[in-house]
């Protein structure tokens, strides 16, 4: 099921270059979230956690008006190592956001691509990106924050805790 929409890409790694290959193709069924009951989207990708990719800024695609399906067909390359890549946990997230002039933007969701088994991340072959299926990911929304509990132990919250929401 696609409630916020889905984005459709295709990921290979350049095993000669240290090269992640992006292409973003498009979105589609996307949210409206303007007042004229369309979206103005573009998305940010970023490679995840942080600490592992100290170096690697952020890009975003071009901005499309109106448009709850549209089309992007841009590329775009990351230099990481492929230590990196197998990392446990290392991700390239692709946040999709309408822009809004005025306010801040607004999410339409997230996606997750999990680079520990990359096409071309454990062969020296290089890889024929035509023949790189493409791959839709369906739009998550983060789930609200958990409420935060130290703990002292494996076993459960610090004594002397009681559990109640952060505000």
């Amino acid at each position: 099921m696609e409630k916020y929409g889905a984005v459709t890409v295709k990921v290979v790694y350049y095993h000669s270059e240290q090269k992640l290959h992006v292409e973003i193709l498009n979105a589609v069924n996307l949210i409206p979230l303007d007042s004229n009951g369309s979206s103005d989207p573009f998305i940010q990708l970023t490679m995840e956690p942080r600490h592992t990719f100290p170096a690697v800024e952020a890009r975003t695609t071009q901005c499309k008006k109106n448009d709850l399906h549209p089309l992007f067909d841009e590329v775009f390359e990351f230099l990481v190592s492929p230590e990196q890549c197998e990392q446990e946990g290392a991700c390239l997230l692709l946040t999709v956001f309408d822009y809004d002039t005025l306010r801040s933007n607004d999410l339409e969701g997230e996606a997750f691509i999990a680079l520990h088994n990359l096409p071309g991340l454990k062969e020296e072959d290089e890889i024929d990106l035509y023949r790189i299926t493409q791959t839709r990911l369906p739009l998550i929304h983060p789930k609200p924050r958990a409420l935060h509990v130290p703990t002292n132990s494996k076993c459960g919250p610090a004594k002397g805790l009681s559990l109640r929401p952060l505000v």
